[in-house]
Protein backbone atom coordinates (compact mmCIF):
# COMPACT_ATOMS: atom_id res chain seq x y z
CA UNK A 1 0.00 0.00 0.00
CA UNK A 2 1.29 3.40 -0.97
CA UNK A 3 1.23 6.37 1.39
CA UNK A 4 0.49 9.87 0.28
CA UNK A 5 3.43 12.11 -0.33
CA UNK A 6 3.70 15.15 1.95
CA UNK A 7 2.65 17.42 -0.93
CA UNK A 8 -0.63 15.57 -1.56
CA UNK A 9 -1.31 15.25 2.15
CA UNK A 10 -0.86 19.00 2.64
CA UNK A 11 -2.92 19.86 -0.45
CA UNK A 12 -5.84 17.65 0.54
CA UNK A 13 -5.77 19.05 4.09
CA UNK A 14 -5.90 22.65 2.76
CA UNK A 15 -8.81 21.82 0.42
CA UNK A 16 -10.78 20.37 3.34
CA UNK A 17 -10.00 23.44 5.50
CA UNK A 18 -11.18 25.82 2.77
CA UNK A 19 -14.35 23.81 2.30
CA UNK A 20 -15.05 23.85 6.04
CA UNK A 21 -14.53 27.62 6.19
CA UNK A 22 -16.97 28.16 3.30
CA UNK A 23 -19.60 25.98 5.01
CA UNK A 24 -19.20 27.84 8.32
CA UNK A 25 -19.47 31.23 6.61
CA UNK A 26 -22.56 30.12 4.68
CA UNK A 27 -24.29 29.02 7.88
CA UNK A 28 -23.40 32.18 9.86
CA UNK A 29 -26.70 33.99 10.63
CA UNK A 30 -25.02 37.40 10.94
CA UNK A 31 -24.10 37.27 7.24
CA UNK A 32 -27.77 37.15 6.26
CA UNK A 33 -28.52 40.43 8.03
CA UNK A 34 -27.83 43.72 6.28
CA UNK A 35 -24.61 45.46 7.30
CA UNK A 36 -26.29 48.72 8.27
CA UNK A 37 -29.91 49.39 9.03
CA UNK A 38 -31.78 51.87 6.92
CA UNK A 39 -31.74 54.61 9.58
CA UNK A 40 -28.75 53.48 11.65
CA UNK A 41 -26.23 56.08 10.47
CA UNK A 42 -28.70 58.94 10.92
CA UNK A 43 -29.65 57.73 14.40
CA UNK A 44 -26.00 57.44 15.44
CA UNK A 45 -25.36 60.98 14.15
CA UNK A 46 -28.32 62.31 16.13
CA UNK A 47 -26.98 60.62 19.27
CA UNK A 48 -23.49 62.00 18.78
CA UNK A 49 -24.83 65.54 18.35
CA UNK A 50 -27.03 65.35 21.43
CA UNK A 51 -24.37 63.71 23.60
CA UNK A 52 -21.87 66.46 22.78
CA UNK A 53 -24.24 69.25 23.89
CA UNK A 54 -23.64 70.45 27.44
CA UNK A 55 -27.34 70.98 28.23
CA UNK A 56 -28.39 67.46 27.25
CA UNK A 57 -29.35 65.22 30.16
CA UNK A 58 -27.58 61.83 30.14
CA UNK A 59 -28.64 58.97 32.40
CA UNK A 60 -27.44 55.36 32.77
CA UNK A 61 -29.42 52.62 34.46
CA UNK A 62 -26.90 50.34 36.19
CA UNK A 63 -29.29 47.39 36.50
CA UNK A 64 -30.80 47.28 33.01
CA UNK A 65 -27.83 48.84 31.22
CA UNK A 66 -30.08 51.27 29.36
CA UNK A 67 -28.78 54.70 28.43
CA UNK A 68 -31.11 57.68 28.24
CA UNK A 69 -30.62 60.97 26.41
CA UNK A 70 -32.97 63.92 26.90
CA UNK A 71 -32.48 66.98 24.70
CA UNK A 72 -32.09 70.40 26.29
CA UNK A 73 -35.45 71.60 24.96
CA UNK A 74 -37.30 68.42 26.11
CA UNK A 75 -38.42 67.72 22.54
CA UNK A 76 -36.37 64.59 21.89
CA UNK A 77 -35.75 61.50 23.99
CA UNK A 78 -33.46 58.59 23.10
CA UNK A 79 -33.18 55.19 24.77
CA UNK A 80 -30.18 53.03 23.88
CA UNK A 81 -30.37 49.35 24.85
CA UNK A 82 -29.33 45.89 23.60
CA UNK A 83 -28.47 46.65 19.95
CA UNK A 84 -31.50 48.92 19.66
CA UNK A 85 -32.15 52.65 19.78
CA UNK A 86 -35.53 54.25 20.37
CA UNK A 87 -35.94 57.90 19.38
CA UNK A 88 -39.12 59.52 20.69
CA UNK A 89 -40.59 62.93 20.03
CA UNK A 90 -44.04 64.18 20.97
CA UNK A 91 -45.28 63.27 17.49
CA UNK A 92 -43.22 60.23 16.42
CA UNK A 93 -41.28 57.24 17.66
CA UNK A 94 -38.59 55.22 15.87
CA UNK A 95 -37.27 51.86 17.02
CA UNK A 96 -33.97 51.41 15.19
CA UNK A 97 -31.96 48.17 15.30
CA UNK A 98 -28.21 48.72 15.59
CA UNK A 99 -25.29 46.66 14.40
CA UNK A 100 -23.02 45.53 17.25
CA UNK A 101 -20.22 47.81 16.08
CA UNK A 102 -22.48 50.89 15.95
CA UNK A 103 -24.00 50.05 19.34
CA UNK A 104 -20.53 49.73 20.84
CA UNK A 105 -19.43 53.02 19.30
CA UNK A 106 -22.47 54.96 20.57
CA UNK A 107 -22.22 53.35 24.01
CA UNK A 108 -18.55 54.26 24.27
CA UNK A 109 -19.18 57.88 23.26
CA UNK A 110 -22.05 58.08 25.75
CA UNK A 111 -20.06 56.48 28.58
CA UNK A 112 -17.04 58.74 27.95
CA UNK A 113 -19.23 61.85 28.10
CA UNK A 114 -20.92 60.68 31.31
CA UNK A 115 -17.48 59.98 32.81
CA UNK A 116 -16.27 63.45 31.80
CA UNK A 117 -19.30 65.07 33.43
CA UNK A 118 -18.81 62.95 36.54
CA UNK A 119 -15.22 64.09 36.85
CA UNK A 120 -16.29 67.75 36.50
CA UNK A 121 -18.90 67.27 39.21
CA UNK A 122 -16.43 65.51 41.49
CA UNK A 123 -13.91 68.33 41.02
CA UNK A 124 -16.60 70.86 41.90
CA UNK A 125 -17.60 68.90 45.00
CA UNK A 126 -14.00 68.57 46.16
CA UNK A 127 -13.33 72.28 45.61
CA UNK A 128 -16.33 73.11 47.81
CA UNK A 129 -14.93 70.88 50.54
CA UNK A 130 -11.58 72.69 50.48
CA UNK A 131 -13.32 76.04 50.90
CA UNK A 132 -15.44 74.71 53.74
CA UNK A 133 -12.40 73.30 55.56
CA UNK A 134 -10.52 76.57 55.20
CA UNK A 135 -13.54 78.43 56.64
CA UNK A 136 -13.67 76.00 59.59
CA UNK A 137 -9.95 76.54 60.19
CA UNK A 138 -10.35 80.34 60.10
CA UNK A 139 -13.25 80.16 62.56
CA UNK A 140 -11.19 78.03 64.96
CA UNK A 141 -8.18 80.38 64.70
CA UNK A 142 -10.33 83.49 65.28
CA UNK A 143 -11.85 82.12 68.48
Amino acid sequence: MKTLSPYYYHTSKRVLQKLAIKVIKALDPSKNQPKHGEYESEAVSICRKLISKEDTVLLISPISGKRYIKSDDNQLFIIIEDLRMTIVNHSYSYNIPLEAKAFGRVSKIFDNEVEKRRMQMETEIRSNVKHSLSNIYKNIVNE
